[in-house]
């Protein structure tokens, strides 16, 4: 809140029509494009992630959520979807999540006991 409220007394217009986030001109509301373009690209350059856009950056942070064990609604909430959408489009379930997966079907099938891939690696 103290950012926000910081936000607001130095870089916002005081009149109550003004944008919040404005452009240059103070007069249209700043693009999410041009956001990206001017100010984002420049960090993602220097380390070889330009070609990163805004739903790479959804995805990712669906993704990370997911293998954190984030509660699925909260890390909806974040990005502004509903679960469905936060699951189906933007996360990805890593190689080492699918190949546990494989490894779980199979032990059930065959009757074992379930060891995490981890486990066995380390052992």
């Amino acid at each position: 809140m103290a950012r926000l409220k910081e936000w607001l007394d130095t870089a916002v217009d005081p009149d109550p029509d003004a944008w919040v986030f404005a452009s240059e001109n103070r007069e249209t509301p700043l693009w999410p494009d041009n956001l990206l373009r001017r100010h984002v690209r420049a960090a993602l350059r220097k380390v070889g992630l330009v070609w990163v856009d805004f739903k790479v950056m959804r995805r990712t942070n669906a993704s990370l959520g997911q293998d954190a064990k984030v509660d699925p609604k909260v890390s909806a909430d974040q990005r502004g979807h509903g679960i469905g959408v936060s699951l189906d489009v933007y996360t990805k379930t890593s190689i080492q999540r699918k190949a546990e997966g494989a490894q779980q079907l199979e032990d059930a099938v065959l009757g074992r006991k379930v060891v995490p891939i981890r486990e066995r690696v380390a052992s």
